[in-house]
């Protein structure tokens, strides 16, 4: 199975892990204190090597690459570790929402990571850098919550929005490869699937504790996916449910979708 076809199997539990009940509720503070805590305690440390070897770019970084690797893999291990665990187990009602957008994304992030190593394609590997990128900040924003959570405190705009953030500048990327002029069909056709994977990604995120900021969310990227899957077909020669003036058109809206976001993503940051 190739990695968006993973990526998208993966995307599709999260839709169920977040209608059917993950954890039972027996037993569930025993099992929240084994849980929640060690994810608290370790998560930064191990997004912080894996994003220290992805976005390496420093001499010292360079020189001392191979240990670094080594630090990202152990990381990366122990994350999903992480993740296995808290999807097996029983938790109080405030943490089962949140934990299950953190094991989906941690398996998102491990599919990205392992096929980085294994993939041969030079358009491939700059997507999959993308993608590590943007979800680290996914499962950092996931922790943030949780951490709230734990304290019995209100979510933040500023620390909730980490990951959205990340999301938006890489669909941002994908989409300047996508209307480069020197993009062949299969730039083409990888970026308008990143930004599917993107979309959909915000779609799962669009749970901040701004009501209007996550209904403008959510418009962006079902339009996104709109065009997105418009465009696929029709470098397949496929018939699209989407004429491309009707892509054109759409383009525009979401380009002024994207403006908005950032304009009130800035002001709620501020504002805090």
């Amino acid at each position: 199975m190739s990695l968006l076809l993973r990526r998208f199997a993966i995307l599709a539990c999260l839709v169920t892990a977040s209608v059917v009940p993950l954890l039972s509720a027996s037993s569930a503070n025993a099992t929240t204190i084994a849980v929640v805590p060690s994810i608290l305690k370790s998560s930064d440390n191990y997004l912080g090597n894996i994003r220290e070897f992805f976005l390496c770019g420093t001499a010292k970084c360079k020189k001392d690459r191979a240990s670094i690797l080594k630090a990202a893999e152990a990381s990366m291990t122990s994350l999903l570790s992480q993740a296995s665990r808290a999807s097996h187990a029983s938790l109080q009602k405030k943490y089962r929402s949140i934990i299950a957008l953190f094991v989906a994304d941690v398996r998102l992030l491990d599919a990205s990571y392992k096929e980085y190593f294994i993939t041969t394609s030079t358009v491939t590997l700059s997507g999959l850098t993308g993608n590590v990128f943007y979800l680290t900040s996914d499962v950092a924003a996931d922790i943030n919550v949780l951490r709230a959570r734990e304290k019995a405190t209100t979510v933040n705009f500023s620390l909730w929005v980490e990951g959205e953030a990340a999301t938006l500048v890489a669909m941002q990327t994908d989409a300047s490869a996508l209307h480069s002029s020197t993009a062949t069909g299969a730039i083409g056709s990888s970026a308008n699937q990143l930004l599917e994977a993107g979309a959909h990604e915000m779609l799962a995120q669009a749970t901040g504790p701004n009501a209007p900021f996550n209904t403008l969310l959510k418009e962006f990227a079902h339009n996104q996916l709109r065009i997105s899957q418009s465009e696929v077909l029709f470098l397949q020669n496929k018939k699209a449910p989407m004429t491309e003036t009707q892509v054109a058109n759409l383009n525009v809206t979401v380009a002024a979708e994207f403006s908005k976001l950032i304009k009130d993503e800035s002001a709620l940051v501020k504002k805090k």
